[in-house]
């Protein structure tokens, strides 16, 4: 008898547990990963601005010039041809007799020539590089001075040359010619001893 309730009772007891871990047991649940990719974000780049030389491939046609002057020359067109506004800056200041790059204000010619190309309205290394590349004059200092419509009583070549190379419109030129004005156009020269006196436009 004792032996009999012992025996129910366990049955009991494990009727009991095998319940309540029944009623205990989480239901299956599914867990859907996705597996996301953080994006970065990053400052977009400054824009480039494109030295008006961009793409240019032009050769500096030889000169009968003297050597100070073929010199400094030689050096313009390869700095003005890089955009490299500082070398273009030191030559112009190299043998501190001063320099004209503007009629209006400002002391450092290389921002001012750099303003103008990020501008993207003068365009004046490209300006430069195409009038050292035309014929010179001298002017009445005794300095190499080009293109050579920049001179007292240019020639109808002399004019005709600023549109070939398409530094002016045949309007522009008429217009210059027509109010006596002369030349107003980018100009540059060189004194005999290689000292770079002015590259300058208007008047």
């Amino acid at each position: 008898m004792r032996l009999t309730f012992a025996l129910l009772a366990a049955l009991a007891l494990a009727g009991c547990g095998t319940g309540a871990d029944d009623a205990a047991a989480p239901e299956p649940v599914t867990v859907t990963v996705t597996e996301t990719q953080a994006e970065t974000e990053t400052a977009p780049p400054e824009p480039e601005v494109d030295c008006s030389t961009a793409g240019v491939r032009r050769t500096l046609p030889e000169q009968d010039l003297p050597d100070p002057v073929a010199e400094v020359r030689d050096a313009i067109f390869a700095a003005a041809l890089a955009c490299d506004y500082d070398e273009l800056e030191r030559l112009a200041l190299e043998l501190g007799d001063g320099f004209t790059f503007t009629y209006g204000g400002g002391t450092s010619a290389a921002d001012h020539w750099r303003e103008l190309e990020e501008a993207g309205t003068d365009g004046p290394m490209r300006v430069l590089v195409t009038i050292l590349s035309l014929p010179y004059t001298r002017n009445e200092t005794g300095s190499y001075a080009w293109p050579t419509a920049y001179q007292e009583s240019p020639s109808q070549a002399d004019w005709q040359a600023l549109v070939d190379v398409g530094l002016h419109t045949q309007d522009e030129v008429d217009t210059m010619k027509e109010q006596g004005t002369g030349y107003l156009g980018y100009r540059t020269a060189i004194t005999a001893d290689g000292d770079w006196q002015f590259f300058v436009a208007g008047d």
